[in-house]
Parts: structure tokens; sequence; C-alpha cells
């Protein structure tokens, strides 16, 4: 039987009388349902960290929006301090990396949760399209991002008209042989990226979606682009 007793007890109250009636043990059903006991130690690890951290500790009061802005952001930053990724997960295979960078997500949006939208989507969304859609050469970026935590990036996917359904995609880029740039166009408002999170006052890292032309012939009906703040921009 594995050893639960870094599971804390829960605290005694009006609840007792029907958990003492219980026919189960309750912390079995838990590992139970997270299925890994090496992952519930680290969601009880990461808990415990960020409840002894003051800058983790819940406000009595609201703060402004601008405030809780800054705090979360100082968050993000302490979080990737703690390095709670090791070198040994980062270094296992793509399915017991990917579940633990969920299960940290997942302990993290329960104490903090404007953080774990943040890392989903300017850490996680992002390291994950540049390892799906790039190539070798692109995997620095990947590593840069998961494990040493350099960007923090934005995903420029979703349009006015269109939301989030990338064949309804309108934003076009034009290879131009002649300067060997790709130029984006927006032809219209409805074309226009919206709710491109992260973007501007945190970071100037993003992750661009558009249709990929070249001679007015379309090549790809979904083509990303990556501009980091040390790189020029890039294509995926």
């Amino acid at each position: 039987m594995e050893d639960l007793s870094f599971i804390p007890n829960l605290l005694n109250g009006p609840l007792d009388v029907y958990r003492d009636t219980s026919s189960f043990d309750w912390k079995r059903l838990k590992l139970a349902l997270e299925g890994d006991i090496q992952l519930l130690r680290l969601k009880y690890k990461i808990w415990h960290t960020l409840e002894n951290d003051p800058l983790f500790a819940h406000n009595i009061v609201t703060p402004p929006v601008e405030e809780q802005k800054r705090i979360t952001q100082m968050q993000l930053q302490k979080i990737n301090q703690y390095k709670f990724l090791t070198d040994e997960i980062f270094n296992a295979g793509y399915m017991k990396r990917t579940r633990t960078l969920m299960t940290i997500n997942e302990a993290v949006q329960s104490l903090a949760p404007s953080v774990s939208v943040k890392m989903a989507i300017g850490i996680y969304l992002f390291s994950n399209a540049i390892l799906s859609l790039g190539t070798e050469r692109h995997r620095q970026f990947y590593e840069a991002t998961i494990k040493d935590r350099k960007y923090v990036a934005s995903f420029a996917l979703t349009e006015i008209a269109h939301g989030s359904d990338a064949k309804l995609m309108r934003t076009t880029s034009t290879y131009d042989p002649k300067t060997k740039e790709f130029v984006i166009h927006t032809p219209d408002f409805e074309a226009a990226k919206c709710w491109v999170g992260n973007l501007g006052k945190i970071l100037c890292d993003i992750l661009f979606f558009a249709l990929f032309f070249h001679s007015l012939e379309i090549i790809s009906e979904v083509f990303a682009f990556f501009s980091l703040s040390s790189y020029n921009a890039r294509n995926v």
C-alpha cells in the first residue's frame, strides 16, 4: 500500500459524523482519481510552497485591476523560480512531461487562477505550437520556454469575425521574393486579431497566425509566425 501520509487530514467539523460512516478511505479515492502518486505528491508540494509564500496570500479587499495584473506577473515569475518542472521530467517522454505540466497548472489554478491562465496560454500553448508546427531548429525555443522560462508569449489566432475557427481566417501573409519578407495584411476590421492574451503591458513575444500566400497562390490554410523580443521575426 502506498504511503499517503503526505496528504493532510481534514479539519474536524460538523461533517465528521458522516465521514465516520464512510466505507472507503477518501485518500485512496483521491489517489485513484489522480492516477499517479508522484503527481499527487507534486500537487501537495506546490500547494504547500505557495501557501507559505506571502506573495500568494489572498487579499481581503480586491485590489484595482492594474494592481491585480502586477501581482499576477510577480506570482508567475516566482513560480518560474521554484522550478517545479525538474530536468528529469523535462527530459522524460512527451506524455509524462505533458501530464506533469498539466498537474502543475491544475495545482496553481486552485490557488491563483489568473496565473494559471497566463501559464496555459503564454507558456504551454505557445511552446506546444512551436513543438508541433516547428522543425528541429525551433526546439531551442521550446526548451527556452518550458524549461528555462525565458519567454511568455501571446497567442494571436482569434479574429473579430470568425472567433477561433481557423478555417475562416482572413489575415494573410504574402511572401515577397524581392525583399525576402512576409507582408502581413488585415483586409478590414472584421479580420483584425483580438483577445491576444498577454500582449502589450506584460510581454512583446507573439505567435501569430495567418493564411500563407506566395505569388497570389495560397500555400497553406494557416501559417504560424513567432517573434521573440531577443530575435528577429521567424516563421514556423
